[in-house]
Parts: C-alpha cells; structure tokens; sequence
C-alpha cells in the first residue's frame, strides 16, 4: 500500500522526470505568478488525506492562459474537489461569466469555499451537486446552450470521459477549448497493465480507451494524439530532416547541444509541441509572426500552414532551410514566409525602427541562440553546476538567468509547458 500511495502521490508532479526538475518549474515560473487566492486554497488542500486529487499548479497556469486566450465567459468543470481550478477560472472570466460546476460530493468544495467567498467569486459558481451526464444532458435539452460555452474542464469519472467528451462538442462554441485532466494517468497508459499498480488499473483502462477514441489510434504518445493529425507536408519535411545526411555533421554549430530536441525520434522538431503551437496560432487568429530560429523549416512551415498573412524567419545559416524548403513549396506556403539570413537580434531591432511594427506581430516562436531555447535545458537548470553535462554548460546559465527574468515581467502572463526539452509561452498583458 506504501508504494500504490508513493506512486499516486507523483501526479502532482506530472510526468517531469525527475522532482528537482518539476521544483525548479514550480519556483521559477508557477508560485511566484500564483493568485494569492489560489495559493491559500493550495495550501488549505495540502492537508487533505486525498489533496493528490488536486489541480497540479503548473496545469492551472496553463489553463489560465488557456481561458484567456479563448476569451472565456460561460464554462463547465466536471469535477471539484476543493475548487483550485475551479477559482483559478473564476479568478479568470470576466466578472459576468459563469461556471456550471459539478461534482457527486458537495464536502470536499465546502474546505475551498470560505477562500473562493473571500476571493469574491462566488457568484460566478453555480455549483451542482450530482452526477454529471444527467446535468449535461439537461443542458442541452435547451437548445440555445448548443454552441453556448467556450471553455470546458474534464477531472473526474474517467469512465465516462468519452460520454462527456460527445455532450461537450455539442455545448461549446466553435473554437471553444475542452481540457481533459490525467489522460496519461501517471505514465501507466504506455506500460503493460501488468506493471500497473493496482490501485491505477482501473483509471488506466478507461483512460486507455478514451484515448483510443479520441484519436483513433491505440499507441502512445504522439502515435495516439500527434501523428494521426500531423499534415502530410509536415510528416514529410520530419522525414526529410531526419532522413538527410548532412544533419548529424558541421551543417550546425550547435548539432550536438540540438540532438535530443531535433534528432530524439526522428521528430525534427519537438514534434509533441506542434499540436500546442498550432491550436495558439488558431486561437489567435495569427497573420504576421515571428520565428527566430528555422533548421530545416519544420516549426516554420507549421506555422505558415496555420497562420494567415506573413512569416519573418531569421537564422544565421540557410543551408539547413534549403533541405525543407522543396517541401514547403510543394505545400504551397513558401510566398508567406520572409527569410532573413542573420543574426536575430540586428533584424529585429531595424523592425523597432519602425514604429508602425509596434504591437503588430501576434505570435513568435524563439528556439535558437539561448545564450543571447528550450527553457529546461535537458533537465540541466535544475542540476547543480558540477552535475551539468559540459556540452549543456553554456547555454545553462543564460537560460536560467532568462527564466528569472520571465518570473518578474509582469507584462507578459506565463508557463512553463514539460513538452520536448521544456516550452515557454508568453502571453503579452500590456
């Protein structure tokens, strides 16, 4: 039973790989943005016998900027708790939204709720004690809810996830955002159930199938969410990349440093974030972005396949580029991108020049030259200096001075996503 408890316990750390990785998130980029609101609530969870079952604090920061992004006014939570999430969406929406929460026990929100009436929130809840297919089903018996939400969080019941995964493509809007909490269930959803702790099996089985239905794809994890979706030039320019001879020698200064981001599965690019950046660039609505890093074109072509109008792309060596660039013609794309071969910094200063570029430019994606990318470094921010692989120490420190610098801007809203080697999103406020 110590070890079923120890194993349960490691959701709140998701799926990082090791504890001193995921403090260094938390510390670096979670707490110190966290409401105050929300981190008394934490901490009143801390001491409840089943506070595993809480919101991790890193997937709330990302919700948050999620429900920003979506503009979100109406919501549903299927699934309370204490109400973490549920008060960092009410901290979240505007002070008309509203929140359908729903949950078979109301006792354990009674422990969050004099913090969520403190926080004067509480009139954005509307709170249902009961299973949550009935009041689903209630919903959308009128039909003016069809369509009538924009944003949904999933924490509970993972029996039932796909039936509520079909109720809520019918409740919320076109371009609305569903969040399905735990579909990886601790790691166990790749391993043989025979190496599933007991008291996991059965979370593990109905998470396994939902998953399969969702993507209609039974392997993990980019076989059942990214590769199925992947557009066909994309998958291409990846196996162009990982296929091409020149990739593994001189052809990058870097190469080496690069290899687990570019090389690790053959994926080119940290394939696993292209679904984010896409759905980004949708809520957006991008037309005129940046990208200051470009290899072989992979992110880049992602981005001109999903944004609108023009592309800057700038980096200091367009051999590389030359490689992609037969794929991204034939994808038809090519007349949205404007290639700088550069150093970044020149090129985006000349853009300062001009003053008509000022807040223009609705998305960037930065993945070179960390010493002036990826945010945890393969795990090195968080070792200390002597423990650093010497082919990481250069650009450690300046990612690490870069991460304290992005704690106390207060004019972006943050976080920190564990995708490849660590992604971090920037959401301008002012």
């Amino acid at each position: 039973m110590e070890n079923n408890t120890k194993h349960a316990a490691s959701f709140s750390k998701g799926l990082l790989q090791s504890e001193e990785l995921y403090q260094y998130v938390m510390e670096t980029s979670v707490y110190p943005r966290e409401p105050e609101p929300v981190k008394e609530l934490r901490g009143v969870t801390a001491g409840h016998p089943k506070a595993v079952m809480g919101t991790a604090p890193d997937a709330g920061q990302l919700m948050a900027m999620l429900l920003k992004l979506v503009d979100a006014k109406k919501t549903i939570e299927v699934g309370v708790f204490t109400g973490y999430s549920l008060l960092l969406t009410a901290l979240t929406i505007p002070e008309d939204g509203k929140i359908i929460a729903i949950d078979m026990n109301r006792e354990s929100y009674e422990i969050g709720l004099p913090v969520i009436k403190r926080a004067g929130v509480d009139h954005k809840i509307d709170f249902r004690v009961s299973e949550a297919l009935p009041v689903l089903d209630q919903l959308l018996k009128d039909k003016e809810n069809e369509g009538g939400f924009d944003y949904a969080f999933v924490d509970a019941d993972k029996v039932n996830f796909w039936n509520y995964h079909e109720r809520l493509m019918k409740l919320l809007k076109v371009g609305g955002l569903v969040v399905y909490d735990n579909t990886l269930w601790g790691g166990t959803v790749a391993k043989p159930e025979e190496q599933a702790l007991e008291i996991l099996k059965p979370g593990r089985q109905a998470t396994l199938e939902f998953n399969k239905l969702l993507a209609a794809d039974p392997r993990y994890v980019l076989e059942t969410s990214v590769y199925p979706r992947e557009p066909d030039h994309l998958k291409e320019i990846r196996d162009v990349t990982a296929g091409h001879p020149k990739i593994d020698t001189s052809l990058l200064v870097f190469a080496k440093a690069f290899e687990v981001v570019y090389l690790q599965g053959q994926d080119g690019f940290c394939t696993g974030c292209s679904q984010l950046i896409a759905m980004i660039l949708k809520l957006l609505y991008a037309k005129i972005t940046i990208e200051v890093g470009v290899f072989t074109g992979y992110s880049l072509l992602l981005t001109a396949l999903f944004s609108l109008k023009q592309i800057m792309a700038i980096d200091l060596n367009r051999e590389p580029y030359e490689i992609g660039l037969p794929v991204i013609k034939r994808a038809g794309v090519e007349h949205k991108i404007d290639f700088r071969e550069s150093q970044a910094l020149p090129v985006l200063d000349q853009l300062l020049q001009d003053k008509e570029n000022d807040g223009n430019f609705e998305h960037a994606y930065v993945v070179a030259d960390k010493c002036s990318m990826t945010t945890l470094w393969r795990e090195s921010v968080a070792m200390p200096e002597e423990q650093a692989p010497e082919d990481l120490k250069l650009a450690r420190k300046p990612i690490m001075e870069f991460n304290k610098l992005l704690t106390v801007d207060d004019r972006v809203q943050l976080s920190n996503v564990p995708l490849g080697d660590g992604i971090t999103i920037c959401r301008r406020i002012y």
